[in-house]
């Protein structure tokens, strides 16, 4: 009887197994289309207590090893996918290939001064030229513009994006648990890890990230940078903010227990490090050194030395690049620091928005991508997925090709009033308001604290002014000096009153230069080797310091006669037909000028020049994007097949399992049925 109850048994066994096969194989031929499914297997054992077959659980088709390369080539893959969507748009902007963007603009410019050049130059060539101006100045603001819209269109989807990878670390947590709570080698089990899996994969499209297995089904997802985006049942948070100042202490300043804080105003898209290279009070000897790659390297002047800015408080403030830099105390930005500054003292400004991911204390750490001048990435930051494309896309690229629009613009706006400042029209001035202003008048006009857009560019020289009286008649000349380094706006105001004994007479009205005839005289400007005119914005053509206010001076539109073709010649004579203006404007389309980029080497081109290696950036960075994006593509779309080779669902084969397991449910069942028959004869035997 034993050895027919041992039939029985095993028939039992196999006719579990069987089942439990047959379910398996049924549920991956219904999921043969389902993402993110794997195949499951049945695994089998010989019975433990007895003879016949156990089922040792559900075992599914996974490869660790290709799974992590499979996102890592995800997250580069995703992180080229959106520098080349973006930068798409961006070279649309600076297409060149019609007869209308900013280039032919610039070169019509030139034409039309060209043709004032002329003696018989009229009133229509100047206003056609007025006209090209005001066109050229327009595609300008226009490029800005659409390149601020594409990085604020940027910002929103960063934003989006960071709310989503908050969502899937929270996802993910909440599967640790449940997979926890689950038992291994079911299917309910595997179907878990699947669902984990297609998270996990969610993620690394976002982040670059690895993930460690942490035993029994539980698992933590790090960014490759280090930061945890889940721990186990935890979850961390992300933020696209506004940046945030951090401050590093020496020693001395910690033992002090320093009350200093740095602050700047202004946006700007590189983060910038300030260390403190000389011992001193704010505003009386500390000194700083400014950083844009994290401190790897540091700014220089055109000769290659390190520059070194004064730490002054609120008052004072330094201009730097596109900031105005100054320290107060860590509770107000207004108040003086009882505490020195000391050398090693440095800060962090990160003045545009940012990503940060809070630690568990909450304490917010900054992981935006950051490239180091040798083009290298930062290994503590982000440098794979949608997100680091997207803010590189912000900050990097937008932001760098803004830079470059500025540099042009800047280097267009001084360049062309340097010239036409000097110059003078038909008619003469009985006033003249400076459009550049200072926001220290007592401070030198070449040094930063005077906050001057233009006080850097000028040099030591004479400025000539001529006073005339109502016949037209020179009464008077002067040569005002200036010394950059010394010289403030007030003592330039102050030498002109003394020059012209009160018949001209300059004030500062909202720390921008005023300039008035008494009744009865009018003035003129001539000669300026030191560059005074344009840097105060008197006399000139073009106002603004940037791609987005450049804008054509009031002063000439609203009367040709102002409009600056001729030249204040000797004893003050402005012979009738000069065109020495004109003609030196036309020149400046073949003239090599600098071009000036915070934190990059001066370049030395014609304004066209420039411009067209602006437009070779854009189309090269382009390329070398779409390239990128190809190659990680394909990369991962063969780790892909790879891990589908193992995981996927083959119709061929499951379909032949169904076979097989069919025929050994039928096999068992018959076994059962066979021992059934031979205990029905044992029993009639005996009665």
């Amino acid at each position: 009887m034993s050895g027919i109850s041992s039939l029985l048994s095993i028939g039992k066994s196999a006719l579990n197994a069987s089942q439990v096969a047959l379910q398996v194989t049924g549920d991956n031929i219904a999921n043969v289309d389902t993402d993110g499914y794997s195949r499951q297997r049945v695994k089998l054992v010989n019975g433990t207590y007895t003879s016949g077959v156990d089922v040792d659980g559900v075992t599914r088709s996974y490869d660790s090893f290709v799974e992590a390369q499979y996102l890592d080539k995800i997250s580069a893959r995703e992180r080229w996918s959106a520098l080349y969507t973006g930068l798409t748009g961006v070279e649309s902007l600076f297409n060149e290939s019609n007869t209308s963007g900013i280039n032919a603009a610039m070169s019509n410019f030139f034409s039309d001064w060209g043709n004032l050049t002329s003696t018989t130059a009229s009133n229509a060539s100047i206003t056609a030229m007025l006209q090209g101006t005001q066109t050229l100045a327009s595609l300008l603001r226009s490029a800005a513009s659409t390149l601020a819209s594409t990085k604020s269109d940027t910002q929103s989807a960063i934003s989006a994006n960071v709310g989503t990878l908050n969502s899937l670390s929270s996802a993910i947590a909440d599967l640790n648990k449940k997979i926890d709570a689950s038992t291994e080698g079911t299917e309910a089990y595997n179907s878990l890890l699947d669902s984990r899996d297609a998270l996990i994969e969610q993620v690394s499209a976002l982040v670059d990230v690895n993930v460690v297995d942490n035993g029994s089904g539980n698992l933590s997802v790090y960014l490759a940078s280090g930061q945890t985006v889940v721990d186990g049942t935890t979850g961390f948070t992300f933020s696209y903010e506004q940046g945030q100042t951090v401050r590093q202490l020496s020693s001395t300043s910690i033992a002090n227990k320093s009350d200093v804080q740095c602050y700047s105003s202004g946006t700007d898209s590189s983060e910038y490090t300030i260390k403190v290279v000389s011992n001193g009070g704010v505003g009386s000897g500390a000194a700083f050194e400014v950083s844009l790659d994290g401190g790897k390297t540091w700014l220089t002047d055109d000769d290659g030395k390190v520059l070194t800015y004064s730490a002054n408080a609120e008052d004072g403030k330094v201009t730097v690049g596109d900031l105005e830099i100054w320290f107060g105390t860590t509770s107000n930005a207004g108040s003086s620091p009882t505490s020195d500054l000391e050398v090693g003292d440095t800060f962090t400004l990160v003045p545009k928005k940012a990503l940060y991911w809070y630690t568990s204390a909450g304490t917010p750490e900054l992981i935006s991508p950051q490239q180091y001048a040798d083009g290298t990435d930062n290994a503590r930051r982000l440098t794979g997925g949608t997100l680091c494309g997207e803010l590189e896309l912000a900050d990097t690229y937008v932001g760098g090709y803004r830079d470059s629009l500025d540099s042009l613009t800047q280097s267009m706006i001084w360049e062309i009033n340097r010239i036409y400042s000097q110059g003078t029209g038909s008619e003469a001035n009985a006033s003249c308001t400076g459009t550049y202003s200072v926001t220290d008048t007592t401070a030198a006009l070449g040094d930063s604290a005077s906050g001057l857009v233009f006080g850097s560019r000028l040099t030591s020289g004479a400025s000539m002014f001529y006073l005339y009286d109502d016949s037209g008649t020179m009464v008077s000349s002067a040569s005002i000096t200036l010394d950059p380094t010394t010289d403030s706006l007030e003592d330039v105001a102050g030498k002109i009153n003394s020059a012209f004994g009160g018949k001209l007479t300059a004030s500062i009205v909202n720390g921008q230069i005023s300039l008035n005839a008494s009744s009865g005289y009018e003035f003129r400007f001539g000669d300026d080797t030191s560059g005074l005119f344009a840097a105060l914005g008197v006399n000139t053509l073009l106002t603004g310091s940037s791609a987005a206010d450049v804008a054509t001076n009031s002063t000439a539109t609203s009367d040709i006669g102002m409009v600056c073709i001729g030249h204040v010649g000797t004893n003050g004579l402005v012979a009738s037909g000069d065109t020495t203006t004109a003609s030196a404007l036309a020149a400046l389309e073949t003239t090599t000028v600098s071009f000036t980029i915070n934190g990059k080497t001066v370049a030395n081109q014609t304004l066209g020049d420039y411009y067209d290696t602006l437009t070779g950036t854009v189309g090269s960075d382009t390329s070398s994007a779409k390239y990128q994006y190809t190659y990680q593509g394909t990369l991962a779309s063969s780790l892909q097949s790879d891990k589908l080779s193992v995981s996927a669902v083959s119709l061929d084969e499951e379909l032949t399992n169904l076979i097989m397991y069919q025929h050994a449910y039928q096999a068992a069942a018959k076994l059962i049925s066979t021992a059934d028959s031979m205990f029905q004869t044992v029993l009639a035997m005996k009665s």
